[in-house]
């Protein structure tokens, strides 16, 4: 009689595990397809840096497609004099550089101008998942006369 009542008491002590291992694995995968696992889902659009620049919140986006990617980015001129810019680089990672050459874009004070810059090939930047990207901006004053001022910030978001 009481191996009987020892062999009920170790079933349902499995039995009450069982179950619990079972929920917890059912709750897993809820959070795991509602995107908590996934750091890009926690990522907000930052801008830090850019002296003599503006850039608007969520005013960059970068595109993993088409290929090749392709980084986009709105400057508002804050130096207080008429500046040209001759180049924007943007790296994310040690091998995803977007560079946009040479540029001849001028802008008044307060002006803003949207530069689209196209990456090498092989970049590919996964869609959804968060990046951190360093953006060097290459200008000249125009009212000084001084050239090659360079300008840097960090911007971070999600890949489009």
């Amino acid at each position: 009689m009481t191996r009987n009542r020892k062999g009920q008491t170790a079933m349902e002590y499995l039995m009450t595990y069982g179950w619990a291992i079972l929920i917890i694995i059912i709750v897993a995968a809820a959070l795991f397809a509602l995107g908590v696992f996934n750091p890009g889902t926690f990522t907000q659009s930052t801008s830090v840096g850019f002296s003599q620049f503006n850039v608007p919140t969520g005013s960059w986006q970068w595109l993993s497609t088409p290929d090749p990617d392709t980084f986009t980015i709105i400057l508002a001129n804050q130096a207080g004099s008429r500046i040209e810019v001759n180049n924007v680089v943007a790296t994310a990672g040690t091998s995803s550089v977007c560079d946009s050459g040479a540029l001849t874009t001028q802008l008044a004070p307060n002006q803003e101008s949207t530069f689209t810059i196209i990456c090498g090939v092989g970049v590919n930047l996964v869609q959804g998942t968060a990046y951190t990207a360093s953006v060097t901006i290459t200008y000249d004053n125009l009212d000084t006369g001084l050239n090659d001022f360079r300008s840097t910030g960090t911007v971070t978001g999600v890949v489009s």
